[in-house]
């Protein structure tokens, strides 16, 4: 076969491809009178003999051969079902159907939120925001009652809001809400729909201080309150700050840390904060992962709550 009957036969093999995919069907081919490709001025004795020398085609005269056509995707990169791998086949524009994506299973681990959840929740930041109980109301720009979903899986107690942090935001600053966040997904949770983060009071603390007992004593009762509307399966507390509002004594943090206990009716840890642990992570990353390895078999371990 000579290099005009080549290039033909190639045609009628992109023609049949091209029928493949778009009908399914191979049509019948008349005999195609091909012209010869066109020669490149570069490509006559008259070019350059460097040019030609480097041509897998070239003759060692220099005299002026057509380049070989590219390479193209044999017919077997295309699947049955209509749709294409990503090496290109040469043909455009694309042919494959539109197929549509079936939408995402959501995770097992979602439970639909109850309407009247939400609405406590909603209450409750609503009072946190006209709150006088202790004298942070004095300093405070707003407040910040904490995010997340009314059916979530774990409840995330934090230290006092972040600078940072807003009425619609997380309490933590950026990057400890980001490596919180790590945590969640470790343990085969969404951040968004299996937690509610909260902090241990709802107004920034001057100088980001730990909250007095007072103050810490003023938002018990709405952190209680959020703690029955979203009916979680554990809690995490982090920090000192975050285990004295649910013991009562932030001293207990040292002989808590990373130990196993409960707290209402549910499996409890007590960790350090995010930005401890990546502070010290050599120290700190090992015994977290461990411990909350041991609070996902805990909760696990409630009918109902397997993840």
């Amino acid at each position: 076969m000579d290099r005009t009957q080549a290039f033909a036969e190639y045609g009628r093999i992109l023609e049949d491809l091209e029928d493949s995919v778009s009908g399914g069907f191979r049509r019948q081919h008349a005999e195609l009178e091909v012209s010869p490709p066109s020669v490149r001025p570069s490509e006559t004795a008259s070019g350059t003999p460097g040019d030609a020398a480097q041509r897998p085609d070239a003759g060692g005269s220099g005299a002026g051969t057509a380049l070989s056509p590219a390479p193209r995707t044999p017919a077997a990169d295309i699947d049955p079902s209509g749709g294409r791998q990503t090496a290109d086949v040469g043909l455009s524009p694309p042919l494959r159907p539109s197929v549509p994506v079936p939408a995402a299973e959501p995770p097992s681990s979602v439970r639909p939120a109850d309407p009247e959840a939400a609405a406590e929740l909603r209450k409750i930041a609503g009072e946190v925001g006209e709150c006088r109980q202790c004298n942070l109301y004095l300093l405070r720009e707003h407040t910040v009652p904490g995010i997340g979903s009314p059916g979530a899986m774990l409840m995330v107690v934090t230290p006092p809001p972040s600078d940072t942090a807003s009425e619609l935001t997380s309490p933590l600053p950026a990057y400890e809400q980001e490596y919180l966040e790590k945590w969640l997904r470790a343990l085969g949770l969404d951040p968004a729909a299996d937690a509610f983060v909260t902090p241990a009071v709802k107004c920034r603390t001057p100088g980001s201080r730990p909250p007095q007992p007072e103050e810490a004593a003023a938002c018990t009762t709405y952190l209680r309150r959020q703690y029955k509307a979203v009916a979680p399966r554990a809690v995490l507390a982090l920090g000192s700050s975050g285990c004295g509002t649910l013991t009562g004594d932030p001293g207990d943090f040292p002989s808590l840390v990373g130990k196993d206990w409960t707290w209402g009716a549910v499996p409890a840890l007590v960790l350090w904060t995010p930005a401890e642990v990546l502070a010290n992570p050599g120290r700190l990353r090992a015994p977290v992962w461990d411990a909350l390895q041991r609070l996902k078999a805990a909760w696990n371990a409630v009918p109902g709550s397997q993840l």
